[in-house]
């Protein structure tokens, strides 16, 4: 699962994403979950974020009265993680693992896997016990959102995805993808070119450039998948994420792949 050689900085990843708009990005979740979560009420709510890197969102929602976990598989972006809780003053609890394959010691109402990271499942039956996973560890009513790749963009770009963050006195040059990137059309998996280059005071301190396999999913697909797992009672697809959000179409207004599913 995943490319760790990407991940090994986690700093630089952190830098390469500082750009989002975290505390917009929770409004809508909360929103989300607000509208289609049927949980029982609690005294605590708990939120999961799977493949949570840096965790920023997990350590948004402590701030917002939550009780966060972030899991990643990276061990180092973890241990970032836990630097910038002790920054902050918000802390989140942390697990080290596959995101197919996991466990954890009680239930959560409210699970997002964001950053397209849904990709990095690329067969049929580990999607499936992603799921199920998912399910397991979730109360009645809870809500699984997945932020995924529009179906638009399901072949790359002519040009290589490259972008550039600055902050403070570093730069770091990430790449997503080369339009040279191999795809096979029976597995349906894309060999990703994926790679950083970092410079402190100008200077050039490391890079980095490796390949990994990706699947992207597109709609139909996806609900079948859904409908197979027999795990959520219902499902939504958006196209945004604004608030409200637009549902899932082949307008310009529709540039991202929502998943929203609620558990039996």
């Amino acid at each position: 699962m995943g490319n760790k050689e990407f991940y090994r900085l986690a700093k630089a990843y952190d830098i390469a994403f500082s750009d989002r708009d975290y505390i917009t990005e929770c409004d809508f979740l909360e929103w989300i979950f607000n509208k289609h979560s049927v949980c029982e009420e609690s005294k605590q709510k708990y939120f999961l974020e799977l493949a949570c890197g840096p965790a920023n969102h997990a350590r948004e929602f402590v701030k917002r009265g939550w009780s966060s976990i972030g899991l990643d598989l990276s061990n180092d972006m973890i241990e970032y993680a836990k630097l910038k809780d002790e920054d902050e003053k918000y802390y989140c609890e942390y697990v080290v693992d596959d995101f197919v394959n996991f466990t954890l010691p009680k239930k959560v109402h409210f699970i997002t896997n964001l950053m397209e990271s849904i990709s990095h499942i690329t067969t049929n039956e580990n999607l499936l016990k992603h799921f199920q996973s998912v399910a397991e560890v979730m109360v009645k009513g809870g809500i699984y959102l997945i932020e995924g790749t529009h179906p638009r963009y399901f072949f790359p770009d002519e040009e290589a995805n490259r972008w550039i963050t600055k902050q403070d006195d570093f730069k770091v040059e990430i790449q997503f993808g080369d339009p040279s990137d191999e795809y096979n059309s029976i597995t349906q998996l894309w060999n990703v070119t994926t790679g950083f280059k970092i410079w402190e005071n100008g200077i050039l301190k490391d890079k980095s450039e490796s390949k990994s396999y990706h699947r992207f999913y597109l709609a139909q697909e996806m609900k079948l998948f859904i409908e197979l797992s027999q795990q959520f009672d219902a499902y939504w697809f958006y196209g945004n994420s604004l608030i409200p959000p637009r549902e899932l179409d082949d307008s310009d207004d529709s540039d991202s792949f929502v998943i929203v599913l609620r558990k039996k």
